[in-house]
C-alpha cells in the first residue's frame, strides 16, 4: 500500500514494505512509530497515514521493515506500526 491520507487530508505517496533491506543507495533516516486507538476496518490505514506523515517530515521517500502490532486488551485496543524511514535509492 503506497497511498494513505494524512490527518490534514493530503495524500502522501510513499512505498511501504515489510522487507528489511533498503534499496541500493538509500540512506536510513531513523525509525518511525505510529499508534492509534482502536482495532477496526480503518485502523491500519489511519495508522499508516500517521506513520507516513512522520516519515515525510524527516524527508523520507520510503518505509522498509514495517511491522504491525494490534493489541486487543479490553481496556486498551490499539493499532501500532513501526518502520525504518529511508531516503533516496531505487524506490519501487
Amino acid at each position: 500500500m503506497s497511498h494513505a491520507k494524512s490527518s490534514h487530508g493530503a495524500k502522501i505517496t510513499m512505498p511501504a514494505s515489510t522487507l528489511p533491506q533498503r534499496p541500493d543507495g538509500a540512506t536510513e533516516l531513523g525509525v518511525v512509530y505510529a499508534s492509534i486507538e482502536g482495532v477496526n476496518e480503518d485502523s491500519f490505514d489511519e495508522c499508516l497515514a500517521m506513520l507516513k506523515e512522520k516519515a515525510h517530515a524527516l524527508g523520507a521517500t520510503a518505509l522498509v521493515g514495517m511491522q504491525l502490532v494490534q493489541s486487543q486488551f479490553q481496556w486498551n485496543q490499539r493499532t501500532s506500526l513501526v518502520a525504518t524511514a529511508i531516503k533516496g535509492g531505487n524506490e519501487h
